[in-house]
C-alpha cells in the first residue's frame, strides 16, 4: 500500500499510524529491536568466529591453543609446489565435475519435461532420492565397486575370465565419474523449473517455421536456456570446489590431492601444519567466494523473458526413435547413482567375508547385530538425530528472523545482516570446522569436544541455505497485509507473529526439512571436531570404512538410507496435510 494511499485517508488517526509505521520499518523498537540486535550479534557471531580465528592461525607458527610466533610462512607456502598443484587439481576437477553434470542434468531435465517421456514422474522421484544420498556412502559403494579388489574387477577377472582388464576408481576419472554421480540431481534440480516455466511461444514459432524437433532444441530451447544453465554450472562448480568426501575417500589412497583434502591431512597426519590448513582453508574460501560473486553477476545479468503470464502449453516432442536412448539416459543414470550402490551396500553388509559372487558369499546379519550392540555407534545415531533435529530448529529461528529483518522491515544495517547471513555459502564445510577448531582453543567457552560445537559448525554452514528457503516464501506477502494490521492496532511483533508466520509457515516447515537433511548428511564440518563421544552416522561410517570394516560400514550406510527414506516419506506425507490447514 502507496503512501499515496494512505495520505488520501480521511482519518488522521490512520495517517498518523501509517507515519509511524514507515518509521518503525526504519528503526524497530521494543522487542523487535531487542530481536533485531540479537539476530545480528549471533550472525556476526557465527561468520566472524571462524574466519577471524583462521586468519588468526594462519600467521601463527603453532598449533590451536599452543604457543607460538607470529609468522608470514603459511603464506608465502602456498607458492609451494605442492599447493599449487593442489589447487589446479582442485579446479580441475570442479571444472570437469560441472560439465558432465550440468550436460547429464539438463539433458534428463529436457527429456522429462519437453519431450512425451513416459516415466516423468517416476524419473524425477527417483531423481530426488539420489540427491539426498550422502556424498561419502556414494563413493564408498562406488570403492566397493571399483576398486582393485572390488566387485567389477573380480566379476571382469575372475568370472568372465578377463585377466588383463582392470578397473581402478583411485583415479582423477574416477574422482569425476562419483562426483558426477553426486550432483547430476542438484542439476537437474535447478534446471527443472527453468524448463517447466519457459514461454511456449518461442519453440511454437520456430516450429510453424518448418524446424525439426533437433534443430528447435539446439537454436531455441537451448539459447532460452543460456542463463540458467550458466548459473547451474557456476553453482555445480562451487559445490564441487568445496566437496570433501568423494575426493578423500577415493583421491588419498590413489595419492589424489585437492584443497579440501590437503587440508585434512595437514591436521590429522604427521607432519601436522595447522597453520598451513589455516591459509589453505582462506585460499579455498577465496575461490568458492569468486565463484559464488561470478554467479551473482550471471544472474543479476538474465534479462530475457522466458517466463510470461501468458496461457498456453507447448506440445511435447515425440521422442520418436530417441525414446530407447532416453530410457537409457535416465534409468542408466538412476541405476548407477541409486540402485546400484544401495544394492551393492545391502549385499556386502550381509556377507560375513566379502566375495564379488554372490553364490560363493556366506550370509550373516552380524554386521547389523553390531550395530545394535554397539554402544557407541548406537551413541552416534542418537548424536545425530539430536544434532539434526535440534540444530535445524536453531537455523530456521535464525534464518526467519534474518529474512524478516532483510526482506520485511529492512532496518538500518540489514544489508550487512544480510550479506553476513550469505558469506558461509562461500566457506567450505572443512573450512567452517577448522575455524572452530581454531577460535575455541583460545575462546573462554566450553564448546569442544560436545555436540554443541558440531550443532555450531552446522548451522554456521548452511544458514544460506534456510535464509534463502524462507526469504523465497516471505518477500512474496503483500506487504499491505502487515499495514493492515497495524493500522487495526496490532505491533510490529504482533502482526509478523500473526500475518507473516502463518502465511511463510509452509517455507518455514521446508526450510526446517531442508536443514534436518543436510545435517543428517554432513560429514566435512563434523571431520576435524568430533570427539569420541560426540561422534555422528557420517563419522562412524567414515571410521568403519577407513579401518577396511566394508560389512559394517556397509550395515550402517544401509541403515542410514533407511532413515533418511523415512524422513522423505513423512516430509511427503506432511506437506499436504500443512497446505490445507
Amino acid at each position: 500500500m502507496s503512501e499515496k494511499t494512505f495520505g488520501a485517508t480521511p482519518m488522521k488517526a490512520g495517517a498518523s499510524r501509517t507515519r509511524a509505521s514507515r518509521l518503525g520499518r526504519a528503526l524497530p523498537d521494543g522487542p523487535l529491536a531487542l530481536l533485531y540486535g540479537v539476530t545480528f550479534a549471533i550472525v556476526l557471531y557465527l561468520v566472524i568466529v571462524p574466519i577471524g580465528a583462521l586468519i588468526y592461525g594462519s600467521l601463527r607458527t603453532s598449533a590451536p591453543g599452543m604457543p607460538g610466533e607470529w609468522t608470514i610462512a603459511n603464506w608465502v607456502n602456498l607458492a609451494t609446489t605442492g599447493v599449487v598443484g593442489s589447487i589446479f587439481t582442485t579446479v580441475y576437477i570442479a571444472l570437469l565435475t560441472s560439465v558432465f553434470s550440468v550436460a547429464i542434468g539438463t539433458a534428463i531435465a529436457i527429456v522429462v519435461h519437453r519431450t512425451d517421456f513416459r516415466y516423468p514422474n517416476l524419473v524425477t522421484a527417483l531423481v530426488g532420492l539420489a540427491f539426498y544420498l550422502p556424498s561419502f556412502i556414494l563413493a564408498m559403494a562406488w570403492i566397493i565397486i571399483g576398486s582393485r579388489g572390488g566387485v567389477l574387477n573380480q566379476l571382469l577377472q575372475g568370472v568372465l575370465g578377463f585377466e588383463n582388464v582392470e578397473v581402478d576408481i583411485y583415479t582423477v576419472a574416477g574422482i569425476v565419474f562419483v562426483m558426477v554421480l553426486h550432483q547430476v540431481p542438484f542439476v537437474y534440480l535447478t534446471m527443472r523449473g527453468p524448463i517447466i516455466g519457459m514461454d511456449p511461444v518461442y519453440e511454437e514459432a520456430a516450429r510453424t517455421s518448418g524446424a525439426t524437433p533437433v534443430q528447435v532444441l539446439v537454436r531455441v530451447t537451448l539459447p532460452l536456456l543460456g542463463y540458467p544453465i550458466l548459473s547451474s554450472f557456476i553453482l555445480t562448480f562451487i559445490v564441487s570446489l568445496e566437496q570433501f568426501a568423494i575426493p578423500a575417500l577415493i583421491g588419498i589412497p590413489g595419492h589424489i590431492t585437492v584443497l579440501a583434502t590437503q587440508l585434512y591431512l595437514l591436521c590429522r597426519f604427521p607432519p601436522v601444519d595447522y597453520g598451513l590448513a589455516a591459509a589453505i582453508g582462506l585460499a579455498l574460501s577465496a575461490l568458492t567466494g569468486a565463484a559464488i560473486w561470478a554467479q551473482r553477476r550471471v544472474a543479476r545479468g538474465a534479462r530475457l523473458v522466458t517466463v510470461t503470464g501468458k496461457a498456453g502449453r507447448l506440445a511435447p516432442i515425440r521422442l520418436g526413435r530417441w525414446r530407447w536412448p532416453a530410457y537409457v539416459l535416465c534409468f542408466g543414470f538412476i541405476a548407477l547413482s541409486l540402485v546400484l550402490p544401495a544394492v551393492i551396500l545391502v549385499y556386502t553388509s550381509l556377507l560375513k567375508w566379502f566375495t564379488a559372487n554372490p553364490l560363493e558369499g556366506m550370509y550373516t546379519l552380524r554386521n547389523y547385530v553390531f550395530i545394535w550392540n554397539s554402544p557407541a555407534t548406537m551413541r552416534s545415531i542418537w548424536n545425530t538425530l539430536v544434532v539434526s533435529g535440534v540444530g535445524a530448529a536453531i537455523g530456521v529461528v535464525l534464518a526467519l528472523s534474518c529474512a524478516y529483518f532483510t526482506l520485511r522491515l529492512t532496518p538500518p544495517g540489514h544489508r550487512a545482516l544480510d550479506l553476513s547471513a550469505t558469506l558461509p555459502f562461500g566457506v567450505p564445510g572443512i573450512v567452517v570446522g577448522l575455524g572452530l577448531l581454531w577460535a575455541y582453543a583460545y575462546l573462554p567457552l566450553p564448546l569442544y569436544g560436545t555436540l554443541a560445537i558440531i550443532v555450531l559448525a552446522f548451522v554456521t554452514r548452511f544458514l544460506p541455505y534456510a535464509t534463502e528457503a524462507i526469504g523465497g516464501q516471505m518477500i512474496q506477502i503483500d506487504r499491505s497485509l502487515e499495514e493492515a494490521a497495524w493500522t487495526s492496532g496490532a505491533t510490529r511483533l504482533q502482526g509478523a507473529a500473526r500475518i507473516i508466520l502463518p502465511i511463510a509457515f509452509p517455507a518455514v516447515q521446508s526450510a526446517y526439512f531442508l536443514l534436518f537433511m543436510a545435517f543428517f548428511r554432513e560429514i566435512s564440518s563434523a571431520i576435524l571436531l568430533f570427539t569420541a563421544s560426540t561422534s555422528v552416522i557420517s563419522i562412524a561410517i567414515w571410521t568403519f570404512f577407513e579401518q577396511a570394516n566394508w560389512g559394517q560400514a556397509s550395515a550402517l550406510s544401509v541403515v542410514t538410507m533407511g532413515i533418511i527414506f523415512v524422513v522423505i516419506a513423512v516430509i511427503l506425507k506432511v506437506r499436504p496435510r500443512l497446505r490445507q490447514a
